[in-house]
């Protein structure tokens, strides 16, 4: 109950202004219709000129009351009309931030539900002129027609970063590929916001199951597919990835004939120094490696066991594949740009 009242008075603080300097040019405009709303009083109190005075004597039906067109002839009072302050709509932007900023604690475990659910919610209504994405298409429209950008590049944008969370935009020009890599101990929001793309995510199998452990060749760990999304698009709603669950392994790749870009909110944000490095991966079909004689037995404290020690239905296997660490690929190209956007405070 207590996360549930803590995302929803994020929501009504966001909704209702936000900043401090919005609440004070509010404050201003208070003061402003007071002010007006004295200042007829002060008018009509002020004494009568002389030449005033000598008129109403003349005529002693003029009393003074002035009409719209300040003939001074009869008709009903009008209404004073007052000036409210005029209070623009927070961006969705800033709406996210101060969102993440108030929910979003750094911490390795998933955040509640109900902040899930508001973050969500913020995501889905950010497009790409929310965070600036024209001098990227313009860029990328004006590389690919000179045929420069090969291998294609991906860009980088941070908008916010935080030792809690990082906030991001990713732009992948038409053929670009992010690699599978994982997020760990990590949780990732992710919304398109302009073109197409090809989402694959894995999670591990539990407990991990390795594969060649015994033999010396490279590690390998048992996965499985949980997410081969063939056009993921602006219309989709942001998906969450966790720890654990939800697709953390995943790759992108940007459809052949349009640009891509998804803005992306990571909590707790990569560290290496914290054992969240960003980890590149290969994956084989389950066939590809054939169980063999193997003395590994599985551990108490639930670590890696052999695969010798697991039976998979054949109905399963289609969705299994072995993820073999690799060094992060040469053809990928990943370039920081400056976030030149909305203003975000």
């Amino acid at each position: 109950m207590e996360a549930k009242s803590a995302a929803a008075e994020v929501l009504r603080k966001t909704d209702a202004g936000g900043d401090n300097e919005r609440y004070r040019h509010g404050e201003l405009g208070r003061e402003a219709v007071e002010e007006e709303e004295v200042k007829p009083r002060r008018v009509a109190d002020a004494p009568l000129p002389a030449e005033r005075k000598r008129k109403r004597a003349a005529d002693p039906e003029d009393d003074g009351s002035v009409s719209d067109s300040g003939s001074g002839s009869e008709g009903p009072p009008q209404q004073q009309q007052q000036v409210k302050p005029c209070l623009s709509p927070v961006p969705p932007l800033q709406r996210l931030l101060s969102a993440c900023r108030a929910l979003l604690t750094g911490s390795s475990s998933p955040p509640t539900p109900s902040a899930v659910a508001l973050i969500r919610g913020i995501m889905d209504k950010i497009g790409p002129d929310d965070v600036g994405l024209r001098d990227e298409i313009r860029f990328f429209n004006k590389m690919n027609a000179a045929g420069l950008q090969n291998p294609p590049i991906v860009t980088c944008k941070p908008i916010y970063e935080g030792a809690n969370f990082t906030i991001a935009v990713f732009f992948l020009p038409l053929g670009a590929v992010m690699p599978l890599h994982d997020h760990p101990g990590m949780t990732v929001f992710t919304k398109v916001l302009i073109g197409s793309a090809r989402l694959e995510a894995y999670d591990w199998v539990r407990p991990r199951v390795l594969a060649g452990c015994c033999s010396g060749s490279r590690r390998r760990t048992l996965a499985k597919k949980v997410r081969d999304d063939h056009g993921v698009t602006a219309a989709a709603s942001a998906w969450v990835l966790f720890p654990n669950s939800g697709g953390n392994m995943h790759r992108f790749a940007a459809a052949e004939d349009a640009h891509c870009a998804f803005l992306d909110v990571l909590t707790p944000p990569y560290a290496p120094t914290d054992r969240r490095r960003c980890t590149f991966y290969q994956d084989l079909p389950y066939e590809h490696h054939r169980p063999r004689p193997c003395t590994c037995r599985s551990t108490a404290t639930g670590g890696a066991i052999c695969d010798d020690d697991v039976l998979v239905a054949e109905e399963q296997t289609c969705r299994l594949a072995w993820l073999e660490e690799v060094p992060q690929p040469r053809n990928l190209r990943v370039v920081c740009l400056p976030f030149r956007g909305p203003t975000i405070f």
